[in-house]
């Protein structure tokens, strides 16, 4: 919606309601504000860029380093970095390897911080894409008819890409030859991408050539071996019991 065109929230992207509340045992109406749902429902359908729906919302700003329980100030730093100095970083031709081999350490949702962030700020083209997507969509555009639009052309092309989990994709040929033109036609364009990974760029399926280009255009950063997925998990699981069991364990 252009602004003041929301029938809901007039363009602000909140909604005001009302809602009583009792004060000192006494009922009184209070004016509460949240999020413009037909805003957000509308800004999501017209959303693009492939991220995720569960980080739809990422911002660098949320993304919490300290939850590790070690010093990540250079990972943060080289972060806010790409947010804030992106053109540097273009002109460079310079993205992000983030790995670890522990699945669940916040590789993705970081990545989606750091490149939703950049976007807003910079007011650039993103895409994200798991890389066994990214091959069946090209795979996929074999069998187009001609004259039609490739969809992964794309993905080629945009300012910004985040390639979610290298390394999953099988390693056929073709797979190798189109990954690696993915790759060294962002290269040669000076575009930013934003590797994930489980495996360090030497270990990927992938050929030479490829590598070779990875670690020449990204700084490679070592995500902590800690599964914040699953201490998430578990911190529900302890707080759906307290509820349930009313505390009583």
């Amino acid at each position: 919606y252009a602004s003041g065109s929301c029938p809901v929230c007039q363009g602000t992207g909140w909604e005001l309601y009302k809602a009583t509340v009792f004060c000192y045992g006494e009922p009184e109406e209070v004016l509460f504000a949240r999020k413009c749902a037909k805003c957000s429902d509308t800004r999501r359908r017209e959303d693009k860029t492939g991220v995720p729906d569960q980080f739809h919302d990422a911002d660098i700003a949320k993304f919490d380093f300290g939850v590790y329980g070690q010093d990540l100030s250079k990972l943060r730093d080289l972060c806010n970095s790409m947010v804030r100095d992106f053109a540097r970083w273009r002109g460079r031709g310079k993205g992000i390897y983030l790995w670890s081999k522990t699945p669940g350490s916040g590789k993705t949702f970081l990545a989606c911080c750091v490149a939703k962030s950049a976007m807003m700020a910079n007011d650039a083209q993103m895409r994200f894409i798991t890389a066994p997507d990214y091959i069946s969509l090209v795979g996929d555009s074999y069998k187009r008819q001609p004259g039609e639009e490739d969809p992964s052309e794309i993905y080629r092309t945009c300012e910004i890409l985040v390639l979610d989990d290298i390394g999953a994709q099988a390693d056929k040929e073709w797979q190798q030859q189109e990954m690696f033109r993915l790759i060294n036609r962002r290269m040669e364009e000076g575009n930013v991408t934003i590797y994930t990974s489980n495996l360090r760029p030497e270990a990927l399926n992938v050929d030479d050539r490829t590598i070779d280009r990875i670690i020449k255009t990204s700084v490679v950063l070592q995500m902590p071996e800690v599964s914040i997925r699953r201490r998430k998990a578990q911190g529900e699981q302890e707080r759906f019991l307290n509820a349930v069991l009313g505390g009583k364990r």
